[in-house]
C-alpha cells in the first residue's frame, strides 16, 4: 500500500471564537462539546481536532452540523474519502505528538498536512469506518441511556420541591479520609475533576492511580463526589467503584444507606450547586465549603417517600453501571481494531 499526504485527504480549516446563542447546534471546543449556539460553521461528519492547549490533537466527530471554536479546527473530507474515516484515521495517528510548543500547545494546518498515511481504497475506508463505528454507536446510546436516568431522577427529585425542608448535614457525613501518595496502589481507581461531567450524577469514568504524586482522598462505591474547586462548574455524582479522588472533591457518604438517592439528587441539584458556588471562597480559583452545604436546606419528602426514591434510583443507577461497563468493552475493542483495520 502506498502512503498519502494527509492533506490529500483532508482539507482543514480553523473554528471562530464567539458563536451566536441559541441551543440550534452543538459548540465544540479543543475537548468536545462546551456548549450551544444557533449557528454552524461547519458540516454534517467533521471531525474536530484540539488545536491549542492541553487538548491539543483531541479528535471529536459530529455527525450533525456544528459550531466549532478558534480553539480547534475543522477536518472535513475530500471527495471521495468516507467522513468517518477521517475521525478515525486522525484518532489513529495520534495527533497529540506532533504538537508544538512547550507552554501552550499548538497543532497547524502545515503540521497536518504534511502527516502521512498508507492509501486506503473506498471500499477500506467504508468498512473501517463501518466496524468502529458501530461500536462506537452502541457506546452512544449507552450515554443516552445514561442522560435519560439522569433527567428521570432531576424530574422526580423536582416533585418535592414544595415539601417540608432538612439539612443536607442530616442526611450526609463528609468523609476526611485522606491517604498520602506512597499509600496509594497503582492500579487503584482515581477520579479527578476532569472525570467529573458537568451536571451528570454517574461517575463511570475514571483513570488508574499510577500517576498520582500527592495526597488524595479514598472513597467508597456509593459515596457522592462533590467538586468543591469552581463549584458552577456542576461536578457531582455517585461513584460506581472504590477507589481515591482529588482533594478538589468532597466525598459525602449518606449516614442512611436508605437515603442515598435523595442526597445525590439534592447534592447534583441546581439549588444546591447554587448555593455552594455563592458562598465559596477565592475569585480565580472559588473553592466551596462543607459546613456552608451541609447547613443548606433541601425539600424533604419523609423517610417512606426518601426510601421509595432510592429504590428508583438505585434501579437507574444499575441499569447506567451496566451500560458503562459495556462502554467500556466496546471502547476497549475498538481501541484495539483500530491499528489493525487502518494500518
Amino acid at each position: 500500500m502506498a502512503d498519502v499526504p494527509l492533506g490529500e485527504l483532508v482539507t482543514f480549516t480553523n473554528g471562530r471564537s464567539h458563536p451566536a446563542e441559541g441551543t440550534a447546534y452543538r459548540t465544540y471546543g479543543a475537548n468536545g462539546v462546551i456548549g450551544a449556539s444557533a449557528d454552524s460553521n461547519a458540516g454534517p461528519h467533521s471531525t474536530i481536532v484540539g488545536r491549542v492547549g492541553s487538548y491539543c490533537g483531541a479528535v471529536h466527530y459530529s455527525p450533525e452540523p456544528c459550531w466549532v471554536t478558534d480553539n480547534a479546527i475543522i477536518a472535513a473530507p475530500k471527495d471521495g474519502v468516507n467522513p468517518r474515516y477521517v475521525f478515525y484515521l486522525l484518532k489513529r495517528l495520534g495527533l497529540n505528538r506532533y504538537r508544538i510548543g512547550s507552554g501552550q500547545p499548538l497543532l497547524t494546518h502545515g503540521i497536518l498536512n504534511r502527516l502521512s498515511t498508507v492509501r486506503l481504497t473506498r471500499a477500506e475506508q467504508d468498512s473501517a469506518a463501518s466496524v468502529l463505528g458501530a461500536l462506537d454507536d452502541k457506546a452512544a446510546v449507552n450515554d443516552r441511556i445514561a442522560a435519560c436516568a439522569d433527567e428521570l431522577v432531576r424530574a422526580k427529585y423536582a416533585t418535592f420541591a414544595a415539601r417540608p425542608s432538612i439539612r443536607i448535614g442530616e442526611l450526609g457525613d463528609l468523609v476526611r479520609s485522606n491517604v498520602p501518595a506512597v499509600e496509594i496502589g497503582r492500579d487503584e481507581n482515581y477520579i479527578a475533576l476532569e472525570h467529573m461531567p458537568k451536571r451528570h450524577m454517574w461517575l463511570s469514568t475514571w483513570t488508574d492511580a499510577s500517576g498520582v504524586t500527592s495526597a488524595k482522598k479514598r472513597f467508597a462505591s456509593g459515596d457522592i463526589l462533590f467538586g468543591k474547586l469552581r463549584p458552577y462548574f456542576h461536578k457531582a455524582g455517585l461513584a460506581f467503584a472504590d477507589g481515591v479522588a482529588s482533594t478538589d472533591v468532597l466525598v459525602v457518604r449518606p449516614k442512611n444507606p436508605a437515603h442515598r438517592g435523595w442526597l445525590l439528587a439534592a447534592l447534583s441539584s441546581d439549588a444546591v450547586i447554587a448555593h455552594a458556588s455563592a458562598l465559596s471562597d477565592g475569585t480565580r480559583m472559588p473553592r466551596a465549603k462543607w459546613p456552608d452545604i451541609a447547613a443548606f436546606a433541601i425539600p424533604w419528602p419523609g423517610d417512606a417517600q426518601a426510601r421509595a426514591f432510592d429504590e428508583f434510583t438505585a434501579a437507574l443507577a444499575a441499569r447506567v453501571e451496566s451500560a458503562a461497563a459495556e462502554t467500556r468493552t466496546l471502547t476497549a475493542l475498538r481501541d484495539a481494531l483500530l491499528p489493525r483495520l487502518i494500518p
